[in-house]
């Protein structure tokens, strides 16, 4: 493997991480969902053990746990607006303007 290539490789991995941690920040309840989706797909009975054995590690913490994504249906994490819980919210973005300077 030539040294543009390796270069290649690394960068495409440090945007991934990247893209997913942004993710999992700005919106954790679709995080989740995808995730509990995926972990679901890959331990399903007949996959080979190896993929079996990633899809439970894959699993959000709450699914563990037998909260949300573990088949014990609407509101067991507590997530949705109609419990009157607290949900996990998206952090919000905080944009401000630069200072004007004054000419001169």
């Amino acid at each position: 493997m030539n040294a543009h290539a390796l270069q290649t490789l690394l960068l495409v991995l440090i945007l991934l991480v990247s893209a997913v941690v942004a993710v999992r920040h700005l919106l954790p309840q679709a995080f989740r969902r995808a995730q509990s989706g995926i972990a679901r797909s890959l331990g399903r009975p007949g996959r080979h053990r190896v993929l079996r054995e990633w899809g439970r590690r894959m699993q959000p913490a709450e699914a563990r746990r037998g909260g949300c994504g573990s088949g014990l249906g609407c509101a067991s994490c507590a997530g949705c607006a109609s419990t009157g819980a607290e949900s996990a919210a998206a952090i919000p973005l905080k944009f401000s303007r630069p200072p004007i300077r004054p000419a001169g």
